[in-house]
Formats: C-alpha cells, sequence, structure tokens
C-alpha cells in the first residue's frame, strides 16, 4: 500500500514540475508589452503612411508592471493612464490582446513580436501604429495591417 501511495506521489511531483517549467518559458501578456515602446509608422491614409519623419513628432509609450502607461510626444509627457491587460475571444475566432486604460474611454488591441508592438484602436477594423522597442524611427518597417 506504501509503494502505491508513493508511486503517485512521485507522478504528482512530476506533474507539478513539468507544468511549472512549461508556464515559466512563456512570457505572459504583461511581461511581453512592459517596455519603452518608439512609434515608427501608422496606418495606412489617403495621404499616406505617416512617420515621425513625416509629421515631425516623435512618439513614445511606456507600459509598467504596475499598470500604468505613459505617452510622450517630443520627449514631453503628454498623458498618463492606469490600464489592464484582457484576452478577449468569440467562440472559434482566436482571441485577441486588449488594453483597457481607466480613465479615458479608450481600449486598444495589441499584438507584440519579439521587437515590434501593433496597437489598434478598437473602433478601426484594419491598421494600427507600429512601435518597436529602444530607437528604431529612423529605419524602416514593414506594415502588419492585422494583429
Amino acid at each position: 500500500m506504501k509503494a502505491f501511495y508513493s508511486a503517485w506521489l512521485g507522478l504528482l511531483v512530476m506533474a507539478a514540475a513539468g507544468s511549472a517549467c512549461s508556464r515559466d518559458s512563456m512570457p505572459t501578456m504583461e511581461d511581453q508589452l512592459v517596455g519603452r515602446w518608439e512609434w515608427v509608422q501608422s496606418e495606412p491614409s489617403k495621404a499616406g503612411t505617416s512617420t515621425p519623419a513625416s509629421t515631425g513628432h516623435s512618439v513614445v509609450v511606456e507600459f509598467d508592471r504596475r499598470g500604468r502607461a505613459r505617452f510622450y510626444q517630443d520627449g514631453a509627457m503628454i498623458g498618463a493612464a492606469k490600464f489592464r491587460l484582457k484576452a478577449v475571444g468569440n467562440g472559434w475566432r482566436k482571441s485577441k490582446n486588449l488594453i483597457i486604460y481607466r480613465g479615458y474611454k479608450s481600449q486598444q488591441f495589441y499584438s507584440v513580436s519579439g521587437n515590434k508592438l501593433i496597437l489598434q484602436d478598437t473602433n478601426n477594423g484594419k491598421g494600427g501604429n507600429v512601435y518597436y522597442k529602444g530607437k528604431r524611427s529612423s529605419q524602416s518597417t514593414d506594415f502588419a495591417t492585422k494583429p
């Protein structure tokens, strides 16, 4: 009887250790978003694609682990808000990541791939704003229309 319980206990410990390792290797939604992001281009419009060079403005967004976002234009802070993250889905469709800003009537879908962040207002069907971690405004980027 003792051998029976020790076998189950050993199996339980191995399963717990294996699941803990796999969760640690996957970054959370917050881990992917936290950092300083520099704007490099926006959704193409009738006037064309907007970039820092075409607008004459630099834009930076900083997300921290305490759930605060800070917005800068040309080095000056122009706004700040608390935020929370939520994964939203609709049955069979792939879920999207959503940023909900408190104190603003604003929400944005976001996707992070490496050092590339795409923010898309929830009322737009396509496009968005492309950001990179670090200074990359002088480099061109391929614009992804779907986050």
